[in-house]
């Protein structure tokens, strides 16, 4: 275990790393108006979003289980080096399809969060990695704000090319912290032989499921290549499902989650996904709604971006906070409190929104409660998990988060079509709508809570009794 002296340096290089994956989220966010002016086709520049979180999602646990056994470290620094090439190949484009080409190379860095899961444990040992993956998980907040204020700060004097120079800056130097403060791993390929075979349907499955649901709406979702796409998509996991269960060692193990533990974590992922960590969609579109709606507050996208930043700088000691409650009272009691604060925050958004600064607050508890059941969710799966199998499952719980945010924010959407108002040529979801949204996700929200209540209360470990 590594000593106490080199603990900060290692959390360090660790909270660098998640920050980055945050920032390579969030910047292409500051850029969308500048790419959309340059290129001329928004629904061409929104795969520049939707391409980067479908490679994520789907190679997340793939990757993951390859550091497993060959190295969570060298695969870790592995992913950061090909995020660093993708974004000099985006910043160095000329055209669409080589800006794309990188911009999906960087959607790699979706496995740096199990990788870095699995890195806290292998060093730390279970009883500091609560609180441990707590901190590291806080650097998401600051490299989500920093991607949208930095980001649009080097859009405004530069270009958009300066967005994925400086990403590429962030990959290498979370890679050289990387190198330097955290511990070589050991490789672990012991026991039968790898079926390779049983995870090569695995990521394309679900990138087919992902990108139904990322492109429905614009292909329509009952058109031939719609329900082509999610078919093909749901036989190839359904076969990769078989295969796994019917093999000794498979690539991806499923059978993980007929543990308890990490049956109902991921489930709460899910319920949590399709909910709250909707905020964003939901609270965009609120705070952009002209006046004359009655719920919008005719704010301008930087001001609505602005409106979020004191949420992403409270929710920093979210993290750390949701670690230390599931070291010590357990990953029931920090999932139940994580989701009455987030849920409070949703009720408080049901009777006012009057006001920036009312939301400005209701965005902050929401916020807060959300980071919490996102930095607890991974800690009891990964106590759960097999040693050897941690970023490989953390990995499948990021695939769970994708699949789930996808699916709600096709519900958000189509929940906020079912009431609208009009006024010549424009339509917005009327303030019934924002209402019957907001009831949704706290039901979901509440389901989340009940489902958590079913965790043992104290963490378990694979070899808990």
């Amino acid at each position: 275990m590594i000593a106490r002296s080199k603990l900060t340096l290692l959390i360090g290089a660790l909270w660098i790393a998640e920050l980055t994956g945050s920032f390579e989220t969030a910047m292409i966010l500051a850029a969308l108006k500048k790419l959309i002016e340059e290129f001329g086709d928004p629904a061409l520049v929104g795969w520049l979003i939707t391409g980067y979180l479908i490679v994520g999602a789907a190679i997340a646990a793939v990757v993951g289980r390859l550091g497993d056994m060959y190295g969570r470290r060298q695969t870790l620094v592995t992913v950061l080096a090909i995020g660093a090439i993708g974004s000099l190949i985006s910043a160095l484009s000329e055209n669409f399809g080589v800006l794309l080409a990188g911009r999906l190379m960087q959607g790699v860095t979706g496995a740096i969060l199990p990788l870095s899961i699995g890195l806290v444990h292998e060093n730390l040992g279970k009883d500091r990695a609560p609180m441990a993956i707590g901190l590291m998980i806080s650097g998401a907040s600051i490299g989500t704000a920093a991607g949208l204020i930095v980001g649009g700060m080097i859009v405004d004097q530069f270009n958009w090319h300066g967005i994925f120079f400086a990403s590429a800056l962030l990959c290498s130097v979370s890679a050289v912290s990387i190198i330097c403060f955290v511990p070589k791993s050991v490789r672990q390929l012991a026991g039968p032989a790898v079926d390779w075979i049983s995870g090569l349907a695995f990521a394309p499955g679900v990138a087919l499921v992902l990108i139904y649901f990322s492109t429905g709406k614009d292909w329509g979702w009952t058109s031939s290549w719609s329900l082509g796409t999610l078919a093909l998509g749901l036989a190839l996991i359904a076969w990769w499902l078989y295969r796994s269960l019917s093999s000794a060692n498979p690539l991806i193990a499923v059978r993980s989650f007929g543990n308890r533990t990490i049956a109902i974590g991921g489930a709460v992922t899910a319920l949590v996904s399709m909910s709250t960590l909707q905020i964003s969609v939901f609270f965009s579109l609120l705070l952009q709604a002209p006046k004359w709606t009655v719920a919008g507050l005719g704010l301008t996208a930087t001001m609505a971006g602005l409106a979020k930043l004191p949420s992403n700088i409270s929710s920093v000691f979210a993290g750390p906070l949701g670690g230390w409650l599931a070291g010590r009272g357990g990953g029931r009691n920090a999932l139940v409190i994580g989701g009455l604060i987030t849920t409070t925050g949703w009720v408080l958004a049901l009777l006012d929104t009057s006001s920036f600064t009312i939301v400005v607050a209701e965005l902050i508890v929401i916020s807060f409660g959300a980071t919490m059941l996102f930095s607890v969710a991974p800690t009891i799966i990964a106590h759960a998990s097999p040693p050897g199998r941690i970023s490989e499952i953390s990995g499948m719980l990021t695939v769970i988060r994708q699949l789930f945010l996808g699916i709600g924010a096709q519900m958000v959407t189509t929940l906020l079509a079912v009431d609208v108002v009009t006024k010549g040529t424009e339509t917005y979801p009327s303030p019934y709508a924002y209402q019957l949204t907001i009831i949704a996700i706290i039901a979901l929200c509440g389901l989340a809570i009940l489902v958590a209540f079913a965790l043992p209360r104290t963490l378990q470990t694979k070899d808990s009794k």
